[in-house]
């Protein structure tokens, strides 16, 4: 059974009374707030599922309490890094004042990438940081641009690792610093590629001089199949990955659509958590403003309460693109 036909079962089941009307409140993204996930575990055909009514009912009693169960800074996993569970997606915006708002906000997670903006999107960052550069966290990207199969030839391996060095230089450049927090493979949607040797060494040695921090991969496609990989593997530091609550999005700028195995992806990003990953979501209001069916929709405050509310990932990158969705995602956060 599918997990959406469970819930709906079970709502039904739970129809006209009291505590239904909460379920379908809770699950739908209203004022979610709920206590640790592992707490709230069932066994299913799939393996580790999350239990929707035990959430809920954590929630209720969170939010009679008047107090959120969440803090608002968090461990980013083992990485040693204290991250603000609201992060900044950085790439939407080449304003400054943006940057300097959301700081001022408490917001210390900033998220950008070197495809961004041609690499300017860096340069904004690193020039609007200036002296307050070591108030952030900033995660950065870069792209490994073949295909698994690639990567068994030595001229191709030494072509991709030079790609990666030049990029992770420019970075630095761009960034106006000499090391990166989080530095991450972009759009990862191989497992042969992430978790090849040559890869996998290359992220240890720029680790292990102090040029990166934390490494790890973010991913568009084939999260579940990935994340899953990885939990095998036991590599990297951070996973970025696509949440929401309608478990699909629509990219905004592409068009292009994407769906998951919600109940899978929990599990795998549960047990990612479990060994100390720390894990970024993004796509976050897309289950929002963005849904395929408008049914669905949601404020973005709300979309964004329900991914702090499960308290699985550490933190989102949340794209702000003017003052007035800054003040509108706050809502979520304070």
């Amino acid at each position: 059974m599918k997990r959406i036909e469970f819930l709906k079962l079970l709502a039904g089941s739970l129809a006209g009374t009291a505590i239904a009307g909460l379920f379908q409140k809770s699950y739908a993204g209203v004022e979610a707030q709920t206590t640790n996930i592992s707490d709230c575990l069932i066994r299913s055909e799939i393996g580790r599922q999350l239990n929707p009514p035990c959430l809920d009912k954590q929630a209720q009693n969170s939010q009679n309490s008047g107090k959120s169960v969440s803090s608002r800074y968090v461990e980013l996993g083992k990485t040693g890094l204290k991250v603000s569970t609201m992060g900044f997606g950085v790439s939407r915006t080449m304003e400054p004042a943006l940057v300097l708002a959301v700081m001022d906000a408490g917001i210390n997670f900033m998220d950008t990438g070197r495809s961004y903006f041609r690499g300017q999107n860096e340069v904004m960052l690193g020039r609007t940081l200036g002296a307050r550069r070591n108030e952030v966290i900033i995660q950065s990207k870069l792209r490994v641009n073949l295909d698994g199969d690639g990567l068994n030839s030595k001229d191709d391996i030494k072509r991709v690792l030079n790609q990666m060095e030049e990029s992770l230089a420019a970075s630095l450049k761009a960034l106006n610093t000499d090391f990166i927090d989080v530095m991450l493979i972009h759009g990862a949607e191989k497992a042969a590629v992430i978790h090849h040797p040559e890869i996998m060494k290359f992220f240890e040695r720029q680790k292990s001089k102090g040029i990166i921090r934390a490494h790890g991969f973010s991913t568009h496609q084939n999260q579940v199949e990935l994340i899953r990989a990885e939990n095998r593997v036991d590599f990297y530091d951070v996973i970025m990955t696509t949440y929401n609550h309608k478990g699909a999005y629509v990219h905004m700028n592409s068009g292009r659509k994407s769906s998951w195995d919600q109940a899978a992806l929990e599990s795998e990003l549960l047990a990612a958590r479990e060994r100390g990953v720390g894990l970024v979501a993004m796509k976050t209001c897309s289950g929002g403003p963005y849904a395929p069916s408008p049914e669905a929709r949601q404020s973005y405050v709300e979309a964004l309460r329900w991914v702090l509310g499960r308290q699985l990932v550490h933190t989102m990158a949340v794209a702000m693109a003017n003052h007035a969705q800054i003040r509108e995602n706050l809502k979520a956060w304070n």
